[in-house]
């Protein structure tokens, strides 16, 4: 038999197959049946299209975390935190702590600065001024080197009241409650660990729970 063989009945005599003209061969027959050829372009373009949606539905779940997270944060830290002045010196019974200006402590909650940690959803990039208060001033913990129960924080802000740390935020299937962890520290070995838990109530997120986890 010669170069060529027949395909079908109905067929012309074409080359046999071969790496030089099989190209040649696909284009031909696409073009004869546009069907198969919009069949091809078909399976090409649903994995794409699927790769896509999957991109564009975590970042929609990144997004949803991080709007829930920024409006309950400053009640995650007013539920959470600690005045580093009054809880490494804790007072007798009926007695009030005072600063070196006579100052009574447990008063002063006006500019209070907490440090954040790594963490989350908060990083060194995150512009942390976003959630300033008249209560809280936040500063990121990279901003001074670690120093024993962070006396260069304490030097440099008369008003440091220790650091914060947040995980990631853990939804139910229906996104209607989560929970995430929170630390405290004002010192290397001292500190709070809490399991928060968040619930949406209308259309506002509130603390519903806050579980002690660890203590040092």
């Amino acid at each position: 038999m010669n170069s060529y063989t027949v395909l079908s009945r109905k067929s012309h005599f074409i080359p046999m197959l071969t790496s030089s003209n099989f190209k040649l061969l696909q284009a031909v027959e696409l073009n004869r049946h546009p069907e198969v050829k919009l069949l091809c372009i078909g399976y090409l373009l649903i994995p794409m299209l699927l790769i896509f949606l999957s991109c564009e539905r975590k970042l929609t779940e990144a997004q949803f975390e991080g709007k829930v997270f920024n409006d309950i944060f400053l009640a995650l830290v007013d539920s959470t935190y600690k005045d580093k002045r009054i809880y490494m010196s804790p007072p007798e019974v009926d007695e009030s702590v005072y600063d070196k200006s006579g100052r009574i402590i447990e008063r002063d909650t006006v500019g209070l600065v907490i440090a954040i940690g790594n963490g989350g959803m908060l990083n060194d990039s995150t512009d942390l001024s976003q959630y300033y208060s008249q209560k809280f001033i936040f500063k990121h913990l990279s901003e001074l080197p670690d120093s024993q129960d962070f006396d260069n924080w304490s030097a440099r802000y008369p008003k440091f009241a220790g650091v914060l740390s947040f995980s990631r935020i853990k939804f139910d299937r229906d996104s209607a409650s989560g929970s995430l962890d929170v630390s405290y520290r004002c010192g290397m070995k001292r500190g709070l660990g809490y399991l928060v838990t968040i619930t949406k109530t209308g259309n506002k997120w509130v603390i519903s729970n806050i579980k002690d986890t660890w203590i040092s």
